[in-house]
């Protein structure tokens, strides 16, 4: 067989996803003594470009790059111990993993694959990495790169803590600095000091290898790292000393404080229950509603441990008094983290004291599955008796009540790991389905619960999945889509509620809100993802408004600084934010139908005058700007 077919398989088995072709016609360049590493390049490699090409056209989705990587290592495997290696050209290694306390890794597995294909010797710590381990991985191996990814913004700040990590081992300046992730933008990553980010696996392997050209051959000498410890030695001292303050607490203090003699200036003339109620109907309103998604933020205020506040219903109803209260919210959407049902189906979740809980052990088998009794005991159990606590207190402060519980899709994932369920959702569809359907069954209970003994205002279901970049729409409708258009929603009919939906994945199927009777939508827009679907409130509005009302579009990552110039800023920009939004409301024959929030929770360690900056200027500004802009 010529050397171009056997290239030419390699090259289709990776793009089919086709482990076992991968296998045979990589034993094949070995039975011809055909150059091992040619094949990886010009076969395995070249297929994986195609079908990365293929998925940023939108010809392809994850499921098909997850299937094209087994596929690509497999036949990796046979023919890497065979590569000629040349004495001369040092690896470059690159450590990758995902942050602490984040156990998604599709994302980091992609860019691990495409830079594996682009030649980089990838060394995969996983996901929930503890932070020293990519210090210590990176000394180890002496680096050329360190690649870093979360999909949550409660772990962002574990990014910053590693770059620290790597000045105070003097190794900072001895290789390159990767973060990445949906909320991760630019101006976060220039602002913690790494040296690039990137939107996706494919320009993640252009930044890095377009910066690996920077880096010193004596980047890993013993002065190199005496000077690089010296150079960073002033700033980590300033920096030890600010890490002993908990600015969570010290700032809710703050805003405890002021709080008497802030609040009765604001001159509200609706309740909170009044304005939110008659803006979801699209009617006259004295000034937008804002529902920041300030959820774990408001433990400052009580004050307890975020363990507490997502286990304890006692603490999560009190969290929820005191962020209604505080933060002048019209309602507080109750997200605690989003590994309930796993914990309940028996995955292992780890319970960090002041972080989100993660599930960090997935089980083996989707067989084994078995629907849980909602008991004492149960996480479920917990969450709907925090919203019955919650409820009441939010409704003794004039406010209502929204309670969120896992869409069936993220309760699988969570079980049973993303990674493993949407490349099998192509491979073993039937198994995948029945698995989805216990834990469907499981969410149906939860709603019941919710609805008839919680009995929250609004009940509002993640749908993480229902992305185009993950999944195409027919692929979602086959899976998580049909059981929310078939048992999801009549439920909420049933129990005459409106059907609330919080999505923050970067390019949702927008085109699916209504197929369920979305009456609410929580979104994030991301801007450097609006080639790819990411959508603001002005085209939202104009599509779909009639219909939904949207909530979202403020970053959550803005609140992290609380400086005066971010204060000033933060209140700039939620005037313009009214403005354009009322704006667009008009212009589309609509009054209210729009609130002013965070796409995704604000980071539980964020400052929480970031928060009010926000949350106070709707109040004070919001009457006049909808009197100049409605009339």
């Amino acid at each position: 067989m010529a050397k171009d077919e056997i290239f030419n398989a390699l090259t289709d088995a990776v793009v089919e996803g086709d482990d076992e072709l991968a296998e045979e016609f990589a034993q094949k360049v070995l039975d011809e003594e055909l150059d091992a590493y040619e094949a990886i390049v010009d076969g395995l490699a070249k297929g994986m470009k195609i079908i990365s090409d293929m998925y940023e056209k939108g010809e392809a989705f994850v499921p098909s790059l997850l299937l094209a990587a087994d596929a690509m290592y497999a036949g990796m495997e046979i023919l890497t111990p065979y590569i000629k290696v040349d004495g001369s050209a040092a690896p470059q290694n690159v450590i990758i993993g995902t942050v602490e306390g984040d156990v998604h890794d599709i994302g980091k597995n992609l860019v691990k694959t495409m830079m594996t294909a682009a030649g980089f010797n990838m060394i995969d710590l996983g996901c929930d990495v503890p932070l020293g381990k990519f210090a210590e991985a990176a000394k180890e191996k002496k680096a050329t790169a360190i690649s870093m990814s979360t999909l949550m913004t409660t772990t962002m700040g574990g990014m910053e803590t590693v770059i620290e990590q790597l000045q105070e081992e003097g190794i900072r300046d001895s290789l390159l600095v990767m973060v990445g992730g949906a909320p991760v933008s630019r101006e976060f990553a220039e602002s913690i000091g790494a040296d690039g980010t990137a939107l996706d696996a494919s320009t993640a392997v252009e930044t890095l290898t377009s910066l690996v050209s920077g880096i010193s051959e004596n980047a890993w000498s013993d002065s190199a790292i005496v000077e690089s410890k010296m150079k960073y030695k002033e700033s980590l001292a300033q920096k030890g000393i600010k890490e002993k303050v908990d600015i969570g607490l010290i700032t809710a203090e703050k805003v405890m404080a002021e709080f008497d003699s802030v609040i009765p200036k604001l001159n509200e003339t609706m309740t909170k229950a009044e304005r939110f109620t008659a803006s979801f109907a699209d009617k006259k309103v004295d000034r937008l509603p804002i529902a920041t998604l300030a959820c774990g933020v408001s433990r400052k205020f009580v004050p307890c441990s975020y363990a507490d506040y997502s286990t304890k219903a006692e603490k999560y109803a009190a969290c929820v008094e005191a962020g209604i209260k505080y933060f002048n919210m019209d309602t507080f959407v109750g997200l605690t983290d989003l590994c309930v049902d796993a914990a309940d189906f028996g995955a292992t979740i780890r319970y960090p004291e002041e972080d989100t809980p993660a599930a960090t052990g997935h089980l083996e088998d989707y067989e084994n599955l078995e629907v849980p009794e909602i008991k004492e005991g149960t996480r479920a159990y917990n969450l709907i008796q925090g919203n019955k606590l919650a409820t009441e207190k939010a409704h003794a402060l004039g406010a209502p009540m929204t309670a969120l519980i896992e869409g069936p899709m993220v309760a699988l994932t969570q079980i049973m790991g993303a990674t493993r369920v949407l490349s099998d959702l192509r491979t073993s569809p039937d198994v995948v389905l029945k698995a989805l359907d216990k834990t469907a069954t499981y969410v149906e209970e939860i709603m019941k619960g919710m609805f008839e003994e919680a009995q929250p205002d609004n009940l509002c279901m993640v749908t993480l999945w229902t992305n185009n970049v993950i999944l195409s729409a027919d692929e979602y409708m086959k899976s998580e889509g049909q059981i929310m258009q078939n048992r999801i929603a009549p439920l909420y009919k049933k129990y005459n509620k409106p059907t609330v939906i919080h999505n923050c994945s970067d390019a949702p199927h927008w085109e699916l809100i209504n197929k369920w009777d979305t009456k609410y939508y929580s979104y994030t827009f991301y801007p450097d993802e609006v080639n790819k679907g990411s959508r603001d409130h002005k085209y939202l509005i104009n599509k779909y408004g009639k219909e939904t009302m949207f909530a979202g579009e403020v970053s959550p990552i803005v609140f992290l600084d609380n400086s005066p110039e971010a204060l000033e800023k933060m209140k700039a920009d939620t005037i313009a934010l009214q403005e354009s939004v009322l704006q667009t409301l008009k212009e589309n024959g609509m009054q209210s139908k729009y609130a002013i929030a965070t796409g995704c929770e604000v980071p539980p360690g964020a400052p929480c005058d970031a928060i009010t900056a926000q949350t106070y200027t709707v109040a004070e500004k919001g009457p006049e700007i909808y009197k100049k802009i409605m009339g």
